[in-house]
């Protein structure tokens, strides 16, 4: 364990995946109930620890690591929150980098606890399903613009039912779709969409495509686009996902020929078995993959332009390559890598549901739509609706220009609803809109009124919910609180131990003094290594070298330099060190005696040694044993901290608790 400490890294993941999860050494919240003293197994510092509060972490800790017996796990228990304890007298809780760290792992953490997972679960098998099948649909859009009104959602109802009914007396979709749709692709494409498949789309269109049946076309579909009028063209079986690279020769209208001509040189260069890895490095155009070869991540239907969408599948087998295909970006040349079928659900289902809770679209507004109902039944929600009468009084159009201003002779004191223990007031809800009322085409005001209201309610019951999930949940509690001591026992560690060991240079040095026979080489030799791979070089340089031991005057170069002389490149090469052993294999595979050793021949090179000396054990310089000697110096300086905390602090052990829970 220490030693996973020592190379810890301060990144969120390892950080707090090491701290929290794996240690588990952090103590759950004490109950503000007092218990029997023969309840509480210790108390450290200021700290009660009930018996079941430590077997429930000696438990959860067992889940993750090597099982260790109760006396070791006090033992760690007992120094981890003494550590503990001297981080929160340093204050460093109450530092804002620590804080502002804290509070974004809060965020995360909470993100569980702020779901509805009936609804997500319903939403993952359903996108799940569909995933299984490709969807081939044609549109014409009636755009609505941002801050549409009543009467602009009414005229683009309207026209969209002129529109479709054109399409029914007897015009083609294709022309209908290039003289009306506003979406401008339908000028190149008449309105088809190609193929694609589930969660690629806005839900409410996809929910159109996959309840439809191919040729029907649909009554208007309201999406935060506008209207679209919709008909299904084809549904397939879906053909999976590809991992494909590409080259790439982009061009503009001035170089089309020079980049055509470019790509077909590269092309015959891939034939003439060429690096495609390279190539890419070398010609693609495309910097966000051609410095990786041109690797893509992978993608199904309706992921990326339809040329190469359709000349990707239709590649055979891995390795295969395309001619090149043309699209609007440039020319491509494809490498199929892998294909692979839509995973099983268990294996995709947490991916699927990470995609939907996050998406920001109509699904996660569904998921919030669900969490509101619930949270007003546990939190039992009380309206009051004749609060809510005084602001369709005061407030005016000014609403949508953002001029309007909260009434300053009002008390605006009433309440609009209630939740266990709390009222809201009209002043919150007034606050509320100053804060979030964008400027917008006017409406209705007393229906922008409402629809504010109950955006206020939702977000007011929502951050309701996230202020107490602590009381609300002992879980998370406990989670937040692991999360906490685990940060503290980092930083407190960081300073007292891991950067201590490594910045105090004298503490150190004087350290290795006094173990420096800890740090001991073994026996090792003084010898050179000669490699050739022509047999007569080896035999005659394991002559030479037989006959060096004879004169303190030669050398290695008086071994080489006569079987080099006459040649460009060496015939022979020697490599000279101090080795022990388990440093190299040909100096391990011999006898270690001073002089010359045999010739080794591995089927490619011959080789031979020349001991020189043999060296007798002998104590490391610090240089040499840095890395042992700053771990055991950390240790050294653990050590010594931890038994200064426990004269500091007071640890009190009841014997009798303890004996019983062994």
């Amino acid at each position: 364990m220490k030693k996973r400490l020592k190379t810890l890294q301060k990144t969120d993941l390892i950080k707090f995946y090491f701290l929290s999860i794996v240690l588990c050494l952090s103590l759950l919240p004490v109950s503000s109930v007092s218990r029997n003293n023969e309840d509480i197994l210790m108390v450290i510092h200021d700290r009660e620890i009930s018996r079941n509060e430590f077997l429930h972490l000696w438990k959860k800790n067992n889940l993750y690591t090597k099982p260790e017996s109760i006396d070791d796990y006090l033992e760690l228990f007992v120094n981890f929150h003494l550590k503990v304890a001297h981080a929160r007298e340093e204050g460093i809780h109450q530092q804002a980098s620590f804080m502002e760290e804290l509070a974004g792992y809060r965020k995360r953490l909470a993100q569980p606890w702020m779901g509805e997972p009936d609804m997500e679960e319903y939403l993952v098998k359903e996108a799940y399903g569909r995933l299984l099948y490709d969807i081939n649909a044609s549109h014409i859009l009636v755009r609505l613009a941002p801050g549409y009104s009543p009467d602009d959602t009414l005229k683009a109802w309207e026209k969209a039912m002129q529109i479709r009914e054109r399409i029914i007396e007897g015009e083609t979709f294709e022309e209908v779709a290039r003289a009306t749709s506003d979406d401008p692709s339908a000028k190149v494409n008449s309105g088809n969409l190609g193929y694609f498949t589930a969660l690629h789309m806005v839900y409410p269109f996809e929910n159109a495509v996959y309840e439809a049946e191919p040729g029907e076309l649909s009554i208007p579909v309201r999406t935060r686009f506008g209207y679209h009028i919709i008909r299904v063209n084809d549904r397939r079986k879906s053909r999976g996902e590809l991992k494909t690279a590409h080259i790439m020769i982009g061009f503009n209208k001035y170089q089309e020929q020079e980049a055509g001509e470019k790509v077909l040189q590269v092309y015959r260069d891939l034939l003439a078995g060429n690096s495609f890895e390279e190539l890419a490095k070398e010609y693609s155009t495309d910097n966000n993959t051609a410095a990786l070869g041109g690797v893509l991540p992978w993608f199904g239907s309706g992921r990326i332009v339809p040329e190469f969408e359709k000349a990707a599948f239709e590649l055979g087998k891995p390795g295969e390559i395309s001619e090149p295909v043309r699209t609007a970006y440039g020319w491509h040349i494809i490498k199929l890598i892998d294909r692979r079928e839509i995973p099983p659900f268990d294996e995709i289902k947490n991916e699927l549901s990470d995609r939907i809770r996050n998406s920001g679209d109509e699904r996660s507004q569904l998921i919030r739509a669900a969490l509101v109902d619930r949270l007003k039944n546990e939190w039992n929600f009380t309206e009051y609706s004749g609060a809510l009468e005084l602001f369709y009084r005061i407030i005016d159009e000014s609403i949508f220009t953002g001029r309007w201003t909260i009434p300053g002779n009002l008390p605006l004191n009433q309440v609009l609803f209630s939740v266990t223990g709390q009222n809201v007031r009209q002043r919150d809800f007034a606050r509320f809109i100053s804060e979030n009322a964008p400027r917008r085409n006017p409406w209705p005001v007393d229906e922008y009124i409402y629809s504010l209201y109950n955006e206020f309610v939702d977000h007011w019951l929502i951050e309701h919910e996230n202020r107490n999930l602590e009381n609300k949940y002992p879980e998370f509690r406990y989670l937040m609180k692991e999360y906490e001591d685990g940060m503290l026992l980092f930083e407190i560690t960081d300073r007292e131990v891991w950067s201590k060991a490594t910045s105090d240079i004298e503490g150190l040095e004087e350290f290795y003094s006094d173990n420096r026979n800890n740090y001991m080489w073994g026996t090792r030799i003084s010898a050179s290594i000669f490699t050739t791979e022509n047999h007569r070089a080896a035999q005659r340089g394991a002559r030479r070298a037989q006959r060096s031991t004879r004169s303190d005057r030669r050398n290695d170069d008086w071994i080489i330099d006569p079987l080099n002389r006459r040649n460009e490149e060496p015939v022979i090469r020697v490599e000279r060190a101090v080795f022990s052993g388990g440093d190299n294999e040909i100096t391990d595979s011999i006898e270690w005696e001073e002089g010359a050793s045999e010739i080794i021949y591995d089927g490619k090179q011959y080789q031979f040694v020349l001991i020189h000396k043999i060296l007798d054990p002998e104590p490391m310089t610090l240089d040499e044993s840095r890395g042992k000697v700053i771990s055991d110096y950390q240790d050294h300086l653990e050590k010594r901290w931890v038994g200064e905390l426990r004269n500091r602090y007071n640890v009190i052990i009841n014997k009798y608790v303890l004996s019983d829970i062994r």
